[in-house]
């Protein structure tokens, strides 16, 4: 029987290590997939590892299983490292890429006005805005390569 009412905090000590490497997989690939084609897209040793792994995420509530035999995701739940990134499917990025990106949009058209007005409280503004993207990007990478899977290699 799924355990749907799992708190948040009970959800992050259920999903970590290889279930979560098959969960975040089942979020990039939203499609119903077997159990099979999961192990060979998390790299799991075996399609019986797999198996175990997704009859986990559906003990808890996260997955679904068909009568084919194939699983979907049930749920979307945004828990540790997994809060960090935004969108769905292959859309998933950092959440300081967004941020990131806007920023340095801003910087760049308010840099070529502040020419127009060079003081030193343009100078002190650019230097403000160049260093909030530099953190911005910097947190931005550093989540990226914190994923639990990393992008695969098609």
């Amino acid at each position: 029987m799924p355990d749907e009412n799992l708190s948040e905090d009970e959800l992050a000590k259920q999903l970590k290590g290889k279930t979560l490497r098959v969960y975040w997989y089942m979020l990039r690939h939203p499609e119903p997939m077997t159990a099979r084609e999961i192990q060979r897209g998390t790299d799991l040793s075996s399609p019986s590892l797999s198996m175990h792994h997704l009859e986990k995420l559906r003990d808890i509530g996260l997955v679904d299983k068909d009568v084919h035999g194939q699983y979907t995701i049930k749920r979307d739940v945004r828990v540790g490292v997994l809060k960090l990134f935004v969108g769905r499917g292959r859309m998933m990025v950092p959440r300081y890429l967004t941020y990131a990106t806007f920023y340095t949009s801003v910087t760049a058209a308010l840099s070529t006005m502040l020419w127009r007005f060079f003081d030193w409280y343009s100078i002190i503004l650019l230097i403000l805005l160049i260093s909030m993207n530099l953190v911005l990007w910097y947190e931005a990478l550093r989540v990226w390569n914190e994923q639990p899977f990393p992008e695969e290699q098609e």
